[in-house]
């Protein structure tokens, strides 16, 4: 199983940042492969999407924990993923702290290695894409939302960074 590991500071008070970060209905903003994210019973969420242009839909769990600005996820039908996004006030702002740990698929480890040298040099240029996609997206003024195509790719080469049973 890999653990990766990012953080980025965000020009929002960090309340704000976790307010949009945990509320479920933003996911697709800032996680491309998602097109729906919702509450589907006390503590669980489900996901629908498009990965390698193959529609998905899965369920899994969702803890949030606002007076820590901490929020944990994992997959029902995937044990071995699971995330957790802190945040914390950093100066004016405040900086995001990602983690995931997942085992990707055969498949998709063959994909990522070819097209990008590595698993690990893939999940970290994800972890990247996503972060500058949260920053994108909280940092945009909220008259303004930005369009899907205006947000950095979350994913490794079609594979969201979320709850996609491709990973």
């Amino acid at each position: 199983m890999g653990e990766y590991r990012g953080e980025i500071a965000i020009d929002r008070p960090a309340a704000e940042v976790f307010d949009f970060l945990s509320d479920i209905r933003n996911m697709p903003r800032y996680l491309p492969t998602v097109r729906k994210a919702a509450p589907s019973g006390e503590g669980k969420v489900a996901m629908q999407g498009e990965a390698n242009g193959h529609p998905y839909h899965d369920e899994g769990w969702l803890k949030c924990d606002t007076g820590a600005l901490r929020m944990q996820w994992g997959s029902d039908s995937k044990p071995d993923y699971g995330g957790e996004i802190a945040v914390q006030e950093a100066g004016s702002g405040a900086k995001v702290s990602l983690s995931m740990s997942l085992t990707a698929a055969p498949e998709v480890a063959a994909r990522m290695q070819r097209d990008s040298g590595s698993v690990d040099h893939a999940m970290r240029q994800a972890m990247t894409r996503t972060l500058d996609a949260i920053k994108t997206a909280c940092e945009t003024p909220a008259e303004a939302p930005p369009r899907a195509d205006d947000l950095p790719d979350s994913r490794p080469f079609g594979s969201s960074a979320t709850l996609n049973p491709d990973i």
